[in-house]
Formats: structure tokens, sequence, C-alpha cells
């Protein structure tokens, strides 16, 4: 790097840090950082929570520094059941980084990795020995196992299986040792895994430097032989044929599909449900008849929409029904499918839409057809007026997946949908263990206890500033990612009945809490007492997920604080 792309970079990571992250140290920082450029690379789009769900530095981390695993792009966390992908022919990807702050790229790092996969990663390997334990941490066995646990039971369906090792430093130049170390590992990850693809990837500073500059394209063309416009209630709108590899062109980026403008989307693609092998078959047998005959179509929301050179310019486009369809339509051409093909598909964009139209929008096109209410809940009115609530205490509610993130909001100050019912589940209902255990479960498992018009709504934005501020106190200790994900939730449920003094407090109570009220002697002492009884009772994810610490936190409540019985 020059000079002057040396100090650019630098003020890159500094102002990101201070912006998103600024109780976390430059190397802490760093990891972060990495992960955010290394996943953007492979086209992902993690929210900021799921980013660092997978940050596994600090002792025992093998060389791994995150470790982020994705079965048909979608992104794994602890409680995702391996049940979701049962019979479906799996793509899994295992992204794998060691990010160091320093302008070297270091010998050590393939070495420990080699390491890794030959104690860990295999599949014969011992997950959970003894010796296992003693080398790498909790959190990131944790982590492999889950990898296991979805790669064994899919063997017989041969899954398509890539490993990708990112070694992300500031350095220029890769010594000649470092290269054949990694060339040693991939060799040795091929061993383990014959089928696999596996490749090694050094990221330098300048690579860093371009990779933080590229940004999801705002404007995309459509291109569309005929298209009817409507003007109406102060709104545009659009119904227009478009041809089936035009609109492949129009979700895709080299190749690539473009999944940010799916975000909207409440499904899940499901490739082997009836609807969708119904869908391939058509797109590959054609007969006597248009594809959009067949078709419902595509709804597509957008912030703007002109027409210019045989295109509807669509500017912030969100597909929020056809997600199946998008999906087959990319499968099929990207399989092969002739790019002649004249058949069209019918699409639908409308344009300025505000917030509470474009909602029911979302909600009408998704339910028709059974799906999991947990995934239209984002459009009811509650979690609208929970968005306009943390906006009071600048906070901005994630209903929809990087909302936030793309307009430029700090991730500090963004909480999803997810962390909010983690963070009710574990403060309100008290129950820290589920918090931990089940991130993505948590609001389904508890909805009607979590979300509703009956709680006082300032509810809302005090439970996540607890949360924020108990992230910011255990970012300032010495503590690996993996701890501090352990004993977030429990800090918060402990520090608020302390500042309380209250063994079980009402909505009402904490709704009305003073957040200067939990100051550092406060959860200095909560956490003392925490991180004590947490290491006593095993001090590994099986503690923070199980009963026994809820248990030992409620009863350590009611000896300050109440003069009932223990649980």
């Amino acid at each position: 790097m020059t000079e002057d792309s040396q100090f650019l970079l630098r003020q890159v990571l500094e102002q990101s840090r201070v912006s998103d992250y600024p109780t976390l140290k430059p190397d802490k920082f760093f990891e972060l950082f990495s992960a955010q450029q290394v996943l953007k690379s492979r086209r992902f789009n993690p929210d900021p929570r799921e980013i660092e769900s997978g940050i596994v530095g600090g002792d025992g981390d093998g060389g791994v520094d995150g470790f982020y695993l994705f079965v048909n792009r979608k992104f794994i966390r602890e409680d995702t059941d391996p049940a979701t992908f049962k019979d479906q022919q799996l793509t899994i990807e295992l992204i794998i980084i060691q990010g160091k702050n320093k302008a070297s790229f270091e010998e050590s790092v393939p070495t420990k990795l080699k390491d890794f996969t030959e104690h860990c990663l295999r599949l014969n390997a011992e997950i959970g020995a003894a010796s296992q334990q003693l080398l790498y941490s909790d959190s990131l066995l944790t982590l492999v196992k889950k990898f296991h646990d979805i790669y064994t039971p899919s063997l017989s369906l041969r899954p398509k299986l890539s490993v990708i090792f990112f070694h992300v430093s500031l350095a220029d130049t890769v010594d000649s040792k470092v290269q054949e170390r990694a060339n040693l590992l991939v060799t040795k990850v091929k061993e383990f895994f014959p089928t696999a693809e596996c490749t090694y990837e050094f990221i330098h500073g300048n690579d860093l430097l371009k990779l933080f500059h590229q940004q999801p394209e705002r404007t995309l063309p459509l291109r569309t032989p005929k298209y009817f416009d409507w003007k109406s209630f102060g709104k545009s709108a659009y119904v227009c044929v478009v041809q089936l590899y035009d609109f492949f062109q129009f979700i895709t980026n080299e190749g690539v599909l473009l999944e940010y403008i799916f975000e909207s989307n409440v499904r899940d693609h499901a490739p082997d449900v009836k609807v969708n092998k119904g869908i391939r078959a058509t797109l590959t047998v054609p007969q006597n008849e248009d594809f959009w005959w067949l078709n419902n179509g595509i709804t597509i929301l957008a912030s703007g929409v002109s027409y210019n050179d045989g295109a509807l310019q669509v500017t912030d486009p969100l597909i929020v029904n056809g997600l199946q369809t998008s999906y087959e339509v990319f499968n099929h051409f990207s399989a092969g499918g002739s790019q002649d093909d004249k058949r069209t598909l019918m699409v639908r964009v409308i344009e300025n839409i505000d917030e509470e139209t474009s909602d029911r929008i979302i909600n009408a096109t998704n339910s028709q057809t059974k799906i999991e209410p947990i995934n239209l809940h984002a459009t009811e009115n509650i979690h609208r007026f929970i968005e306009t609530a943390l906006k009071t205490v600048d906070l901005y509610y994630d209903r929809r997946k990087n909302f936030y993130r793309n307009k430029g909001k700090s991730a500090a100050k963004i909480v999803t949908i997810g962390y909010m019912a983690q963070a009710i589940a574990a403060i309100v209902l008290q129950q820290p263990d589920n918090a931990r255990a089940r991130p993505t479960t948590v609001a389904q498992k508890n909805y009607k206890n979590l979300f509703s018009d009956d709680y006082p709504i300032l509810l809302y934005p005090k439970c996540a500033q607890i949360m924020k501020r108990v992230d910011s106190y255990l970012d300032n200790k010495d503590i690996a990612q993996g701890t501090k994900l352990n004993l977030v939730f429990y800090l918060s449920m402990h520090a608020t009945c302390s500042a309380l003094r209250s063994v079980k407090p009402t909505r009402t109570r904490i709704a009305s809490l003073d957040i200067s009220f939990l100051t550092d002697p406060v959860l200095d002492d909560c956490y003392t007492w925490l991180s004590d009884t947490f290491k006593n009772l095993g001090g590994d994810d099986k503690t923070a997920k199980g009963p026994s610490l809820t248990i030992a936190l409620k009863n350590k409540i009611i000896e300050d604080y109440g003069k009932g019985k223990q649980v």
C-alpha cells in the first residue's frame, strides 16, 4: 500500500470503530471489520448481530477469529434446526477468517488452522473430548459441531461443500513460506473432505479498502418490451411483462443472486415443495403456453421508477412477493437454461410506498398460503410503534433486515427484531437461558409474552438500552466474544433487578427505569457474582444455555431483594 492508502485505511478503521463499536479495542474491532468485508466479498448480507455471533477470536480460537456457516445461502445459527434442510440438495459454504491488525501475514496462522482442521474440523474428530476442550474454546467447538450436525447426515445426498479460509492483514505481500503453509492446509482439508472445494485467500490492505467502498447498486434496469403505468392515491405503479432471461439479469450480478433485494420477502426459498417443483418443471420443459399464463408473477416495491433505454430503472428494489419463482428462474439459467427463451414473466412495480402501505402490501401478498406467522409479525402495528419509540432514544429498529444499516446508521444503534426478542425474554420474562440458546426462535416460541399493544411502549426502547449498556460494559472486559455472548443476557437481567431492587420487576417499572442507575459499581457487583457462578457451574456454552445458571441467578436475586422461597 502507498503511504496515502495506509493512512486512508487507518482512518476508515478508526472512524468505523468509533461509529459502530466505540467500546471495542482496535484489534477486536479489526476482527469484526474483517468479517464484514470478507462476507461482503462472498455476496452475503448478514446483519451486525449475525456477524458478531460468528466471532470466536481469543483464547482457544485455534487461529480462527470468525467462523460462518451458510447452507443454501442461509446463515446458520446455534438454534437452526438441521431438519429444515431434510432431503434437500445442499450447498454448504464454510467461511473461516483470521484477521490480524498488523502489516504482515504471519506463518503461524495457516499452521494453527491446519492443527484446527485435524483436531476439530474433520468429521471423525471427537467434539467435546478432553484434549479438544483443553486446546479450543467451547464457542468454537459449538460452531464446529453445528457444521458436523448438518453436513454428516446429508452425505448420501451428495452435498456440495466449499471451505474457504481468509487471512486478513494490512500487508502488501505474502511471504513464500506463508503461501506454502497455506497450500499444506488446503491439501489437508482435501484429504478430510475429498469432494470439497477449498481455497486459502489472502486479503491485503488495499483489498479491505476496495471492499469497504463496495455498496449494492441502488438502481437496477428491468428490461421490458411492454409496460402499463397507472397513478392513483398519489402513487405510481407499473405492470409489465419481462422475458425470463431479462428478469434473471435483473436479480443477479455477474451470475450471483442479489439476495439483498429479497430481504422484505417473508418466506424462505423451499426448493423441494410441490409448487416449486412445478415451477421448475414448467421452466425446464416448455409447452405451448407462455410462462406468465401459469404463474402469479412478481411484486416489487421501489423508492423510484422511470423508463429509459428500453428498461424500467428501479431504485431500491425490494421483491416482496415471488421469491419462489425468482429462485427457480435463477436456478434455471444458472444451470444452463437458454438465453434465447422468449417466454415472459409478469412483474408489478409499485413506487414511492410509505411504511404502512408497504407493510400492508407485504402482508396481503404473502397471506394467501400458509407460512409461519412469525414471518409476518414485522408488518404489525406493534412493530411500527416500537420502531418509532426506539427513535426517541436514538436507536433504529430493523423490521427489515439491514434496512437502517444500508442507510448508513451505526451498528451500535441498530436493534433487530431478534435482538429485541432476546432482550425482553431475558429482562422481562427472566429467561436468559432461552435468550442465549435460541437467538432466532425465542420470538416464535414466546411471541405473545414478548410483543403486545397491551404492554407499555416504552418497555421496548428501555430493554434495548439496557442491553446496549451491558454490551458496552462487557466490551471493556478482557473476555472472549463467546464469554460475552454467554453472560450478556444474564447480566442484563441481574442488573435490572439490582437497579430496581426487585425480584421480578413489572413491565411498567422496567419501562420507567432510569438507565443512569446502571452505574459501573452496580454492574461490577452483578458481574463479579455472575462470572464466578458461571465458572463454578461449568463456564461453557452448555452452562449458559441450560437452566442451572438461571436458577442460581433467581435464587441470588431472591436472597438480595425478596422474602419468598428459593426456586
